[in-house]
């Protein structure tokens, strides 16, 4: 990955039993990563200990979201995010309704 300039690094309690981590790298562009950026976010789940939501992009897919975690760790979904912050949104729409159906 050469060079990677941390741009966003953050964690926080999204509720009691879920943490959300975001990361966010400029990199140079490459043939994996021709945005120059790489982007990951995890919705955790604290008592299970494992991720439940993923979003983070790399070619052929770009942005895309795993909604199958932990059983399924292939099944990918494409988002129409032109950016990181768009991608972040739809992360967060996604595990919102995820920790409400926990309830």
């Amino acid at each position: 990955m050469g060079d990677a300039k941390l741009v966003w690094d953050q964690s926080f309690q999204l509720t009691e039993n879920f943490r959300v981590e975001v990361k966010v790298y400029e990199v140079e562009p490459t043939e994996k990563y021709p945005e120059g950026i790489k982007a990951r976010f995890v919705l955790i789940d604290m008592e299970r200990n494992l991720a439940r939501l993923l979003v983070d992009n790399h070619a052929p897919f770009g942005f895309h979201i795993h909604t199958g975690l932990p059983e399924d760790k292939t099944t990918r979904v494409a988002l129409n995010a032109k950016d990181f912050y768009e991608a972040f949104e739809e992360f967060i729409s996604e595990a919102e309704r995820i920790v409400k159906n926990e309830k």
